[in-house]
């Protein structure tokens, strides 16, 4: 119980983007530990949260199957739905595309199931972020002069998860904090390399970013050479 508090506590002043915060887990006896269980139960009380919010959005969501018929109906009686279905294959073609983009909406659309599964993929989805990221970040952080250890490195970082908590904000309506989470969360990060690692706060911040450039190169170059892939193919079809 001692370790859920002190980890809440933690969590909360780095919230609040308290140096001391940082120090102490940087300092602490298995911070790796310790930040594993912060992101367990911010992720956690997301997504229980989650669960009410995208119950209520399924109870109160009209039927999509209803409302898929009655859109098709309507378009079939419109002018030019008659001169379009002359064409071969039109209405084989439409009924298609047009199944399958509802079947993707109603995929994608809240359910009780969904909403439960939910419980076990946010934290994962948490911790896989946080181990991928303080990785990277501590790479940076020690090629920029850093001193901290990976185990220190992952512990501080594992406190910039707690901005994520204020997505419990969204289950109420017309809340969307998406933007804000992302920053602090950052903001976060940043403090706690520059504490743990004893960088500069330029350094730090370098730190902070470069995993995040990195990402945007690696994913320009993926998409690049996709293109490449698929020009050739189709030169070659």
């Amino acid at each position: 119980m001692n370790g859920i508090v002190g980890s809440l506590r933690l969590g909360w002043d780095a919230l609040l983007l308290k140096e001391s915060a940082y120090e102490e887990m940087r300092i602490t006896e298995n911070p790796v530990v310790k930040g594993l269980i912060l992101i367990v139960i911010v992720g956690v009380v997301i997504a229980l949260l989650g669960v009410v919010g995208d119950l209520l959005e399924w109870a109160s969501t009209p039927d999509l199957g209803e409302i898929r018929d009655t859109v098709y109906y309507y378009m079939t009686q419109m002018p030019w739905w008659e001169e379009a279905a002359r064409e071969p294959k039109f209405l084989e073609l439409f009924d298609r595309w047009y199944n399958f983009g509802w079947d993707i909406g109603q995929a994608l659309s809240p359910t009780p199931v969904s909403a439960l599964v939910g419980i076990i993929l946010i934290p994962l989805r948490l911790i896989i972020y946080w181990l991928i990221y303080g990785v990277v970040a501590y790479l940076f952080a020690r090629w920029l002069g850093g001193t901290a250890d990976l185990s220190a490195t992952l512990g501080v970082l594992a406190l910039a998860v707690a901005p994520q908590a204020l997505n419990a904000f969204n289950v109420l309506p017309h809340m969307q904090l998406g933007n804000v989470v992302a920053v602090w969360g950052v903001l976060c990060a940043y403090v706690g390399l520059k504490t743990a690692h004893k960088l500069p706060w330029a350094r730090a911040a370098w730190a902070t970013l470069l995993p995040f450039i990195l990402v945007l190169a690696v994913s320009i170059l993926a998409a690049c050479f996709s293109s490449a892939v698929f020009a050739v193919a189709v030169k070659g079809g």
